[in-house]
């Protein structure tokens, strides 16, 4: 194992876990300018990888001395970001400056400071150490809910280190043009393994009670107040694949409506995010939230509350039973947050958009807003069920990983059936040899490997789809979680009962719902 911070180095002996902690480039500080008779003072910093000395495409926040973020000139500008494609040039006024630069999570991030005298020139170079190329192992990875015009988002690919941004709209098939095949076609760069993509023409149900993600289907007209949600759930996936089109995925993103449970009787859910809008950068801007139906009142408080409750309402989701794998957006284009904050990275070996959904469909993949975490058990990757043989009391999983994070880690952990089976902190675990021991489980279930990082204004944190473990070839489904989701169905059918017009259009779906969870209740295997 490696273990690098700042400028620490110390290697210990390999093991089956690899962590690699990020270090910050740091540019110069107060850099003379020579002089040159001009009115404003110039700076040109070359931004590059300092293993290849190639330019890299970054995101860059300059502020002069005021906390002011300062527009560069020739760049694309969004909330106080520049996308600087190659070194950043500036003109300005005299006075001081500093800087952070960002090229995604693979790689270290900078920052520095100048000062800038009204007839003064310089330049200097900022090197990014690369930490992980996971685009080797196959990594892929993508911001599901972003918005505004693939033009100005496709260019932030690059700055992110992302493979693919998904646009969403509110707007139907009858408002806007629909996208055609070549949509949905990788738009290679540089060479194919940096090939990116930007896809559009998915749609966002944001009315009341709803905040679903149907991707690649638009609603044919305009989709009235009371059609039940569920009704677009039934038509996307009825709805006709075009020749070189993707098949249809469909997301819950508000986790906390008030339709979840009958989503997710449907069996039409093929994701959920639980890394979105109520998760940002700083902090501030997240979208706000009531959960419907509060799980454990009092519980999920203060900044982290948000990131903690979602996170548990998707751990109640697996306990059903029900084997849906997570993903992320980071809303970009309406808060603060940067394309690409909360990414999903699905693993595949073939770079086509095809390929990928099928692979965040199967689970094989993980979720991050910060570290980059990578892991096996028993040699299985993520989305796999381990079968135990018939008669045997217990099974062991050993618990592969590879880790790199820039963000201090509070944490490290192994989540079974919702309960810690393995904790440790990263110093802690660094000292045993970076070797999680066999861990040892007696019953049916699923099981997340999970990193948290120390960020207190916001829950930064990276997750594994769930694995999932089977005993006697019967899934876990828990009495409590199902109880659980038959109250937030009854309490959903009692609200609308309040409007005779929206209660018999839901009527069909909410009684499909309370079979549903009335059936499984039925089947469940555990309390």
């Amino acid at each position: 194992m490696i273990l690098m911070l700042a400028k620490l180095i110390q290697t210990v002996r390999p093991s089956a876990v690899t962590v690699i902690f990020l270090a910050i480039a740091t540019g110069s500080s107060g850099l003379s300018l020579a002089t040159h008779a001009r009115e404003l003072g110039e700076i040109e910093i070359g931004i590059v990888e300092d293993q290849t000395g190639e330019s890299l495409v970054t995101r860059v926040q300059l502020l002069d001395s005021k906390g002011r973020a300062m527009r560069i000139k020739g760049a694309r500008f969004a909330r106080g970001w520049n996308l600087v494609e190659g070194p950043l040039l500036y003109r300005g006024r005299a006075g001081n400056y500093r800087y952070q630069v960002f090229h995604g999570p693979q790689f270290s991030a900078g920052n520095g400071g100048f000062t800038l005298h009204d007839d003064g020139a310089g330049s200097d170079t900022l090197r990014l150490q690369r930490h992980a190329n996971i685009a080797d192992e196959g990594w892929r990875g993508a911001d599901l809910l972003a918005r505004g015009v693939p033009d100005l988002v496709r260019p932030w690919l690059a700055a992110e280190d992302l493979d693919l941004a998904v646009i969403v709209d509110e707007q139907t098939a009858a408002e806007q043009e629909v996208p055609d095949a070549e949509s949905f076609v990788l738009q290679p760069t540089a060479s194919p393994a940096d090939a990116a993509w930007v896809e559009h023409g998915s749609y966002h149900d944001t009315r009341p009670g709803s905040g679903l993600v149907l991707h690649h289907w638009l609603p044919p007209a305009e989709v009235p107040v009371d059609l039940p949600s569920s009704r677009l759930l039934v038509m996307s996936k009825q709805s006709v694949v075009p020749a070189g089109g993707l098949p249809v995925h469909n997301e819950i993103q508000r986790l906390w409506a008030r339709d979840v449970p009958v989503w997710l009787a449907s069996g039409h859910v093929d994701s959920i995010q639980i890394l979105s809008e109520h998760l940002t950068r700083d902090g501030t801007d997240a979208t706000k939230f009531t959960p419907y139906l509060e799980p454990d009142p009092g519980r999920f408080r203060g900044p982290r509350g948000p990131g903690r409750l979602i996170e548990y309402l998707y751990w109640q989701v697996l306990e059903t039973g029900l084997r849906i794998p997570p993903s992320a957006g980071s809303g970009y284009g309406k808060g603060n947050s940067p394309l690409g904050y909360n990414r999903v990275y699905a693993n595949t070996p073939h770079l086509s958009p095809n390929y990928w959904w099928l692979a965040l469909k199967a689970g094989n993949s993980f979720v991050t807003n910060g570290p980059l975490l990578r892991a096996r058990v028993n040699g299985y990757d993520a989305g796999s069920i381990l079968t135990v043989p018939r008669g045997q009391a217990e099974f062991h999983l050993d618990v592969t990983l590879t880790l790199t994070t820039s963000d201090p880690v509070e944490y490290l952990d192994v989540i079974f059936n919702g309960k810690t089976l393995y904790q440790a902190r990263l110093d802690e675990y660094a000292k045993q040899g970076g070797v999680i021991p066999p861990l040892q489980v007696t019953e049916s279930g699923w099981a997340v490997v999970r990193v948290v990082t120390e960020r207190e204004h916001t829950y930064r944190l990276a997750s594994t789809a769930p694995f999932y473990i089977e005993f006697d070839g019967r899934a876990r489904i828990s009495r409590s979680a199902v109880r659980f989701f038959q109250d937030w169905l009854a309490k959903a059918t009692k609200e609308l009962a309040s409007d005779a017009e929206s209660a018999a259009a839901a009527a069909p779906y909410l009684a499909a719902a309370d079979m549903f969870w009335t059936q499984r209740l039925s089947e469940a295997t555990a309390d």
